[in-house]
């Protein structure tokens, strides 16, 4: 899921993804080598546990093609008197079991200040050309490079295959990270359409850090992402919750509460 602005949160943005609810859905657990089939997706953004926004997420399919879009908007308080706004898509294929991104695109706004960054791959020549608040760069391409938007897409297909940790390499701007991710167990989430048992999967980082950033994928849905945290130990706290989910166009309701304990 995106995340807010420094005007909002005090720190700089974060990559769309990863966290990024994002990203893509489908409703039967697949295999790891398909193509996850269309979702369209509500949630709420809250900070420190109160709500000050709206996100949407699509995902579209044809063939082996896949576009990935999100909107969040500010609805209350600071995000919505500063009009923060932040659209992102991301496109690619689907080869060897996961995604492999061909252009991304996020922009955002709020009070006055607008932003805009991509990166559009070229796998034959093997570069990407980053494009971002500081500048330009063209960085060297690996076999499994990923966009901020796709991180989620290939730890959904990791979660379908039984795997437990991921170490993933992600444009971020000037340069090509290392970004890993590792299963923490199952949890049982009560949420606007049900009961959803879920595993969190977290982002770790060095011991120094405060930072976290957790993303709770559902286990029998096909791996969808449902929630997602993320801020310091010492600091604020962003959460995007589920409010709504529709999978190959049909609404999921109606799973019931988790029991007690």
């Amino acid at each position: 899921m995106p995340d807010l602005p420094r005007h909002i949160t005090g720190r700089a943005p974060a990559p769309v993804g990863g966290v990024v609810l994002l990203f893509a859905l489908f409703s039967t657990p697949a295999l790891a080598a398909d193509l996850p089939p269309p979702f369209q997706a509500t949630l709420e953004v809250l900070r420190n546990d109160k709500v000050i926004g709206e996100a949407t997420f699509a995902f579209t399919t044809d063939g082996e093609d896949w576009v990935l879009t999100s909107r969040s908007e500010g609805t209350k308080g600071v995000a919505k008197f500063i009009g923060f706004e932040e659209n992102s898509e991301s496109h690619g294929d689907w080869q060897n079991g996961g995604p492999r991104p061909l252009g991304f695109r996020q922009t955002y706004q709020a009070s006055f200040v607008k932003r805009e960054t991509t990166a559009d791959f070229d796998w034959e020549a093997g570069v990407v050309d980053s494009v971002h608040k500081d500048g330009e760069n063209r960085l060297e391409l690996e076999p499994g490079v990923l966009d901020p938007a796709s991180i989620g897409l290939s730890i959904r297909a990791g979660l379908a295959a039984g795997k437990r940790a991921w170490d993933l390499l992600i444009v971020d701007e000037d340069e090509i990270e290392s970004q890993t991710y590792r299963a923490a167990g199952e949890e049982a989430l009560n949420t606007p359409i049900g009961c959803v048992v879920a595993e969190r999967v977290d982002r770790i980082r060095g011991p120094q850090s405060t930072r976290y950033t957790q993303t709770w994928y559902a286990r029998d849905l096909g791996w969808v992402p449902v929630q997602v945290a993320h801020g310091k130990t010492d600091g604020d706290r962003m959460e995007t919750r589920l409010k709504s989910l529709a999978l190959d166009g049909e609404p999921v309701t109606g799973l019931g509460p988790c029991p007690d304990g």
